[in-house]
């Protein structure tokens, strides 16, 4: 921290149900880990720890209840099971539950992480073309953030202002913003900005090329999830044929063996 330019930290806000549930949950241990090991995916969502946590605990309550539940019912129409399988389905209910809360968080975190992707080729292509115009790389990333909207272009523009105030070069601001929301892309679009900015070296080639390969891998890989897709929606018509065809050879079947 340089003088004279303090880092502000602001308190997140305390005074909802949620954050008062996270902030009790993240005191045991195996949830604070697991809330530890989601900060990227929860920096990438703008989603607080604390509300993690609350929604990671509602989750494994619901998964947890719902054997029980089902229990008491089936006991009410007469279906008495032994206590020990309502329990261990309770048991692999709340697990399943808990754990699904956490996929559902990496699966969001990983689209948001594509739409940053693409908006981030963009931002390549704004920045050679003003760095080709004769523009310092300073003003050249400055003009590129201000190019789009939505959340990625307000990311970028938070963070170069954030930057800005603190005394950190542009490419330091993105780089820290790549660390804290894990964007292999940033952070090898910030080492190639450092490159220019603190040796000179012609970056202009460089960041267009970043563009090109960006655009490339998302294509590649819509089209491998596109060919996944396509070979996914060939078993329900596959198990459709097998059971057309035992429910047409099952007469058959039966009055051989009778």
């Amino acid at each position: 921290m340089r003088l004279g330019q303090p880092v502000v930290e602001i308190a997140p806000e305390r005074d909802n149900v949620d954050v008062r549930v996270g902030m009790w949950a993240r005191r045991i241990g195996p949830v604070e880990r697991i809330i530890a090991s989601m900060r990227t995916d929860l920096r990438v969502l703008r989603r607080a720890p604390d509300e993690q946590a609350a929604l990671i605990v509602v989750y494994t309550l619901c998964g947890f209840l719902w054997a029980p539940v089902v229990a008491a019912g089936g006991y009410l129409v007469g279906v008495h099971l032994p206590i020990g399988i309502p329990f261990w389905l309770a048991v692999a209910g709340g697990a399943i539950g808990g754990l699904s809360s956490v996929r559902t968080v990496r699966t969001q975190a990983a689209e948001r992480r594509r739409m940053f992707s693409h908006a981030l080729g963009s931002f390549c292509d704004v920045t050679g073309m003003c760095l080709a115009s004769g523009r310092g790389i300073d003003a050249s990333i400055q003009t590129a953030a201000a190019a789009g909207d939505g959340w990625p272009f307000a990311e970028l523009q938070a963070t170069l202002r954030t930057g800005y105030v603190r005394g950190e070069t542009p490419w330091e601001a993105l780089s820290r913003l790549a660390d804290e929301c894990d964007l292999t892309d940033l952070t090898e679009l910030a080492a190639a900005l450092s490159l220019a900015g603190d040796e000179g070296a012609a970056v202009r080639d460089t960041v267009s090329s970043k563009a090109k390969s960006i655009r490339e891998r998302l294509t590649a890989n819509a089209e491998r999830d596109a060919a996944s897709i396509t070979e996914r929606m060939g078993i329900p018509a596959t198990l459709l044929l097998l059971g057309f065809m035992i429910f047409l050879g099952f007469p058959a079947i039966y009055v051989l063996f009778q």
